[in-house]
């Protein structure tokens, strides 16, 4: 069954990306709220040759003009330069699979 839908959602480059295979994954870092999170993933599109690098966040908070929001995530030092090795990690990884273009780099 996941097969034909594959196929079917496979051109677009949204649906590609974002009903992906989860390859990698980043732990799990916290922002300021206690409800707030981040993690790096890398995924595997539904052509299985395009490799993305992704962001998993819930925010610290939301704001924006007319409904339509930009969300914030704020990190201490320690969490940012950790962040900064996962998001290293997951490019290493996506670089030996190939390009987001399914072309190796």
């Amino acid at each position: 069954m996941w097969g034909p839908l594959r196929r079917l959602f496979a051109p677009s480059k949204s649906f590609k990306a974002l009903c992906g295979d989860v390859v990698f994954e980043s732990e799990t870092v916290r922002g300021q709220a206690a409800s707030s999170q981040f993690q790096w993933q890398v995924k595997r599109g539904l052509d299985e040759k395009s490799y993305y690098v992704c962001v998993k966040m819930k925010a610290d908070g939301s704001i924006g003009p007319e409904g339509s929001p930009t969300s914030y995530i704020n990190f201490d030092l320690p969490t940012a330069l950790k962040i900064r090795a996962d998001i290293d990690e997951c490019i290493a990884i996506v670089r030996h699979y190939g390009s987001p273009d399914g072309a190796a780099n």
